[in-house]
């Protein structure tokens, strides 16, 4: 007979308790095969990638092709330039040496390689690079997909499907508009090319921690000495791939020290390869050219506060790429200092990411691991470790939007969707569908801007408004299309339009060699529409008073010299340059007589050069042949 309830009992409910850790069930299912359930979803990225990039096949040369490809006498020679380009710095094959123009040189041979074998197959041609580009870039989004899908194989129940983590993280990827230099400027093979074989690392990692097979370790050894030789920042996965193992398998320490091992083993017969190449670098030399060391001039805490304020303009570009550009130099980042809000906030920022991922670490969460891979992989160019040359540059966040894009979608996917409001459901597809379309868009209307030097540099100046390389480049630009130009008046427009980017940028940094020279180029066709010698004059002295090592200067005049400009004019010319700019306001003497040499040279009886000569080889110490100047003039002394 069964016993009565009582009614009166208290009724005791098991607590509920919350799992510190996400459950990590055995690493891969038996019934695995990554292709075999999403070879489709796969596919799809592929064929996005060449549906939003083939606008793109048939654009020329820009920006540093010319440096790794067009004139570059290693891979212009083809496979026969290979043995060159891997035992020699990679800026030898254009510059004909090492210049280590930036703290610790380059060595990225892999890429200028594949550019020496196109030409071995296919000529110089600009549409082969675009089109290996593209199936590149395809390659990377299938793979960057196949490595999370296995990182979250046993986070998702949703992973065989369009709204798995892993292909929703790829999809954005694969749309982001900031990759577009990397991929439609085929220089920026590099980039593509290091995060190829960074997954490509992960993924034979991953593969090795579930079945203790040698050769997935061999592999994942051969993969990241690829990437390596591809772009040096591979070597931010040395942290990535043991946080990958922390928070996605259950791996053992002895599983650790088999793969750092042999990866950080990798690194060091690279780094002994890089050194052997190129030199152990030197990070006590100074750089003073503001081109290649933007914080030169700066104190301490400029340089952080500026860094600071550059960090948080990539967090803003990861997420909301709104406004591009190829072109960071100086001055289109500001110098600021701790005064900034801008720079506090990007510290504040950056402060708040580290809080979260050490509050988030114990639990595993996806969100720690999306920050750990974001900021480790833009530790290496981030200009904290090692000055990179510039403030900062879209392509550098190629590997760290995998990061980035993995959390917006988690964020909206699971934590929003997952309110107990049906309104967090519809919220969260709508933000996400926002994305998709956003930058859908964006990339496409972006990437018309890689066509031509003309294009990018338009572009650039609208953005990077204080760029000083931005505005000259832009002035080079329309100083080549108006020698090409027939019609008269076009041309002096375009004339006209290029002498104020030139202008812009002489103001932004008087000793820019480029921004001088394309103001005394410019002043020089001006000239042969207008025949105003005073201005043209006007233009040369204060492009020579900043930059007196501009030999066009002295080439234009001598051109002029015999009809078009008088002996007389032309030493006024040199002794104005030369004494009241060069030697008074100044005090540059060596340039002071180069420029009153050349008004000697013309008449040696002047009274006035000879004078003025005399009083720079005084001020040079050299007392003989100032008197005999001196007397020359007829001055005592």
């Amino acid at each position: 007979m069964a016993k009565k309830k009582n009614k009166n009992a208290a009724v005791v409910k098991a607590p509920k308790v919350k799992s510190v850790v996400e459950p990590i069930v055995p690493y891969v299912p038996q019934d695995y095969s990554f292709w075999k359930d999403n070879g489709m979803r796969a596919s799809i990225l592929f064929v996005l990638c060449g549906l939003l990039y083939f606008q793109g096949v048939d654009f020329g040369y820009v920006l540093d092709d010319a440096i790794v490809i067009k004139d570059n006498q290693f891979t212009s020679k083809g496979a026969a330039g290979v043995w060159d380009i891997m035992t020699t710095e990679s800026m030898t094959g254009y510059f004909g040496e090492q210049k280590n123009l930036v703290q610790g040189s380059r060595y990225r041979p892999l890429s200028l390689v594949t550019f020496a074998l196109e030409i071995e197959a296919f000529g110089m041609s600009p549409r082969v690079g675009h089109i290996n580009n593209i199936i590149l870039y395809g390659l990377t989004c299938m793979i960057i997909f196949w490595m999370l899908y296995l990182l979250l194989l046993n986070r998702d129940k949703n992973r065989n499907t369009f709204l798995g983590l892993a292909f929703l993280t790829a999809l954005i990827y694969t749309l982001h508009p900031v990759h577009t230099e990397a991929v439609a400027n085929i220089k920026g093979r590099d980039e593509i090319m290091a995060m190829l074989f960074s997954g490509l690392t992960v993924i034979s990692v991953l593969h090795y921690v579930n079945s203790k097979k040698t050769w997935q370790l061999i592999v994942a050894m051969l993969m990241f000495f690829l990437g390596l030789l591809s772009k040096e920042n591979t070597i931010t996965f040395l942290a990535i791939i043991p946080a990958a193992m922390f928070f996605f398998t259950t791996s053992k320490l002895s599983d650790y020290l088999k793969v750092m091992g042999i990866l950080l083993a990798t690194t060091i017969a690279y780094l002994m390869l890089r050194f052997n190449v190129a030199g152990v670098p030197d990070f006590s030399m100074v750089i003073t050219d503001v081109m290649n060391n933007p914080f030169y001039g700066m104190t301490g805490g400029q340089k952080l506060a500026t860094i600071s304020y550059t960090l948080l303009k990539y967090i803003g570009l990861s997420i909301a790429p709104v406004e591009l550009s190829h072109d960071y130099y100086p001055y289109a980042i500001p110098i600021l200092n701790w005064g900034d809000f801008r720079a506090i906030l990007g510290l504040v920022a950056h402060l708040g990411l580290v809080a979260i991922l050490f509050w988030k670490l114990r639990s595993k969460s996806i969100i720690s691991f999306s920050i750990i891979f974001y900021l480790a992989a833009l530790s290496i160019v981030s200009n904290v470790i090692i000055n990179v040359g510039t403030f900062m540059n879209e392509r550098f966040i190629f590997i760290s939007t995998v990061g980035s894009c993995l959390i917006i979608v988690y964020l909206l996917r699971d934590k929003l969707n997952n309110w107990k409001s049906p309104v967090g459901k519809y919220l969260s597809f709508a933000i996400l569908g926002i994305i998709i379309l956003g930058y859908s868009y964006k990339t496409i209307t972006r990437i018309p801007a890689w066509e031509s030097a003309m294009t990018l540099n338009q572009s650039a100046v609208k953005v990077s408004t204080n760029s000083a390389r931005a505005n000259s480049f832009m002035s080079t630009a329309l100083y080549n299309e108006a020698r090409a130009e027939s019609n008269r008046d076009k041309k002096k427009a375009m004339l006209l339009e290029g002498m104020q980017y030139s202008n812009k940028a002489a103001s932004l940094i008087p000793k820019y060699k480029n921004a001088q020279l394309m103001r005394a180029g410019m002043a020089s066709e001006l000239h042969k529409i207008d025949n105003d010698l005073p201005k043209l004059l006007a233009t040369f002295k204060d492009v020579g008073t900043n930059r007196p090592d501009i030999p066009f200067i002295i080439e234009y005049i001598e051109y002029l010299r015999g009809g078009r400009m008088s002996d007389n004019e032309i030493i006024n010319f040199y002794y104005d340059l030369g004494y009241n700019e060069l030697f008074i306001k100044k005090h540059n003497n060596k340039w002071a007589m180069h420029y009153l040499s050349k008004a000697y040279e013309i008449t040696k009886t002047n009274a006035t050069v000879n004078r003025a000569i005399g009083d720079t080889y005084k001020m040079m110490g050299d007392t003989v042949n100032a008197n005999k100047f001196y007397q020359s003039a007829g001055v005592k002394n």
